[in-house]
């Protein structure tokens, strides 16, 4: 009998341990669906800062900041910034009675090249897509149509940015975007011209190190600013 007692008492202890064993991981197993949640909900609560980028497609040093400075920030920061791109710079817009006529600083080709960025940000909603193309775009843009093949290979927008860069459609985006560049206060005098939040200033510290100057606007910075 006592040895029957005994057998019982273990076998209750055993079950506890297995029960506490099994709570455990089920506490364990839902703690990263909480974590998940939490980031949903801090991702929602987040007020991007609005990098806008006024740029030429063929000013080297529009390319080296939006593949060293903007990309690289973006690809850190995706949530908490938010990129408008502005191919325009020092053009000017000829208007005609009912068409629309380009002078750009780098020749006839960066007025392409500019007409076919246009296109490509108003075609491309995706955000990552959209500053994936035109950085692979700026990376060699003397061949405007060429790289614009190579680097929109495989996406389904390529048909109507082509078509867009060659009609009416084009050369009123580039216009806008004229427009958009030419009602900065102050005027723009180097390209590319950058505002955080719509501000013009900071230009040299906004050059030399984006993701810093983004991350001071940011209430609650993540942990990547302090990379």
């Amino acid at each position: 009998m006592r040895s029957y007692n005994l057998l019982i008492k273990i076998f209750m202890a055993v079950l506890v341990l297995v029960i506490f064993w099994q709570i455990s991981n089920l506490w364990k197993s839902a703690t990263p669906e909480k974590s998940e949640l939490e980031k949903l909900i801090e991702k929602q609560q987040i007020q991007p800062v609005v990098v806008t980028v006024f740029y030429e497609a063929l000013c080297p040093d529009s390319r080296s900041f939006i593949k060293h400075q903007l990309k690289p920030t973006f690809d850190k920061i995706e949530d908490y910034i938010d990129v408008n791109l502005i191919p325009y710079g020092k053009a000017e817009t000829i208007v005609t009675s009912d068409d629309y006529e380009f002078k750009c600083q780098h020749g006839e080709t960066e007025c392409e090249a500019n007409m076919i960025h246009a296109c490509a940000i108003h075609k491309v909603l995706n955000s990552r897509r959209r500053l994936e193309l035109v950085e692979c775009m700026i990376s060699n843009n003397m061949h405007p149509q060429a790289i614009l093949e190579t680097c929109a290979k495989g996406m389904d927008e390529l048909k109507d940015i082509v078509q867009c860069s060659k009609s009416m459609e084009g050369r009123k985006m580039l216009k806008r975007f004229g427009d958009l560049t030419k009602s900065l206060d102050p005027r723009v005098s180097f390209i590319p011209t950058i505002t955080l939040d719509h501000e013009i200033d900071n230009q040299i510290l906004i050059l030399k190190n984006l993701l810093r100057q983004v991350c001071q606007r940011l209430d609650s910075p993540p942990s990547e600013c302090k990379s």
